[in-house]
């Protein structure tokens, strides 16, 4: 675990540098436009395109290799935030130049993810992958601690360009850490794209390019564990996103538009996440990754958004945040080790560029949903009268929809989740195969 350790002191690091700039570079957006729309804008730039491109971005980094991946991502990353400091240095910095640069960005994340995903198996042995991704787990609660904090504390003494500064010298420390540590690539086979992993046949470049590409999903669909998991997660992402969109609005509508309040909650979950973090990488390699996948799914699901759907004091909107906090990544860092155990090193790129892709694009479609269904079709309802048992539990008006809405998302989260663990099959999935068992 020790050149893992290495490369994760700088990745985190890194991330931390990132979320920093980030949430001052959102504050800049704000303060210069005022336009919650455009706001939601830059959030969707920077996750959509890196979606489209993930399956090329498993392309890559099993033709190129994990650790050329991320440096590249890291130089890339590193170049936007110079060019966004830069621009601001001399004045000329403005919204559309922050929208161009989100989608840069999203796409090297993209690259970055995937191939940091699949490096982890190379550095670490298989019995200590759910400890290393509880530890990748604990970066992004830390960032959603630390960066707000030290975004607003920087940004009130000294202004974005120190945040950007700050957020270069992290991938700095980041692609150093990483040349420090040697990194054994996968071993190619030669044969058929779609049955060792091997180059694809052909003379020219786009039939292999294709075959590379299609590749990863065809690798899923004919695993069923993989792809019951998968739907797994997309019905999460969907309700994770749906939450995401929500749990402010509904906290500072039930809060008297308290920011106090609403900070102190989201710290809490903050918080939880850190505490799942360490709790997974100490002691989650003695609990099994699909019943972790599973326990974890469904208990944070009515914890988490259904729990807060229907609570109405502060102390359970802070268990609420505290235990989804907590829950996320435990559940994460098994979900992550059940694919790097399960799937060959050398396809690891191309199948989880596919996974992303999959999984994920449920995010956006969240994103843009919860906002409308609330404001025109539930919003509505409850105030027309049609839902008087439900305005009893959850409040009138634009509260009572926002909180049916996250509700039903923590419901649609636990039902999968129960719906999951019904399958033998999946139960099972993480189980050693037997030599020349078949792989459905």
């Amino acid at each position: 675990m020790r050149g893992f350790s290495l490369v994760w002191a700088g990745q985190l690091l890194s991330m931390i540098g990132s979320g920093t700039a980030w949430f001052a570079v959102t504050l800049w957006v704000w303060g210069e436009s005022g336009s919650a729309t455009l706001f939601a804008l830059l959030t969707l730039l920077s996750l959509a395109p890196g979606l489209a491109v993930a399956p090329v971005a498993g392309v890559v980094v099993d033709r190129c290799g994990r650790r050329a991946a991320i440096l590249v991502s890291d130089t890339v990353l590193a170049a936007t935030s110079c060019t966004v400091l830069v621009l601001y240095l001399n004045g000329g910095l403005e919204v559309w130049h922050l929208y161009a640069i989100a989608v840069v960005e999203g796409v090297m994340e993209s690259l970055h993810m995937v191939a940091y995903s699949a490096l982890v198996p190379l550095l670490v042995p298989e019995s200590g992958l759910t400890r290393a991704n509880g530890m990748i787990s604990l970066a992004d609660p830390s960032s959603e601690i630390l960066a707000p904090a030290l975004g607003g504390v920087l940004l009130r003494t000294t202004d974005l360009s120190v945040v950007l500064a700050l957020d270069l010298l992290t991938f700095g420390f980041a692609v150093v850490t990483l040349l420090a540590v040697r990194v054994p690539e996968p071993v190619r086979t030669a044969g058929r794209p779609d049955a060792e992993g091997g180059p694809a046949a052909g003379p020219r470049p786009w039939p292999a390019l294709r075959a590379d590409l299609a590749f990863g999903f065809l690798y899923i669909a004919r695993r069923r564990g993989l792809w019951i998991l998968l739907a797994l997660f997309f019905v999460l992402n969907l309700s994770g996103a749906v939450s995401y969109a929500l749990t402010t609005p509904l906290l500072m509508l039930r809060g008297g538009d308290d920011p106090a309040v609403l900070g102190a909650v989201l710290a809490v979950g903050g918080a939880g996440g850190v505490a799942g973090a360490l709790a997974v990488s100490a002691v989650g390699a003695r609990v099994g990754r699909i019943p972790l996948v599973l326990g974890g799914t469904a208990f944070g699901s009515a914890a988490g958004p259904l729990l807060m759907g229907v609570a109405q004091t502060p102390w359970l909107w802070a268990a609420s945040a505290f235990a989804a906090g907590a829950a996320l990544p435990a559940v994460n860092a098994a979900y992550q080790a059940v694919w790097q155990a399960r799937v060959p090193a050398r396809v690891q790129g191309r199948v989880f560029g596919a996974r992303r892709l999959l999984a994920q694009s449920s995010l956006p479609l969240g994103l843009l949903v919860a906002g409308p269904v609330v404001d025109y079709v539930l919003t509505p309802l409850f105030e027309g009268g049609g839902a008087e048992m439900a305005s009893g539990l959850l409040g009138e008006g634009r509260t009572g929809a926002t909180a049916l809405l996250l509700g039903l998302a923590g419901l649609a989260g636990l039902t999968a989740a129960l719906l999951a663990a019904a399958s033998p099959r999946l139960r099972r999935f993480d189980e050693p195969e037997r030599e020349g068992a078949p792989t459905r």
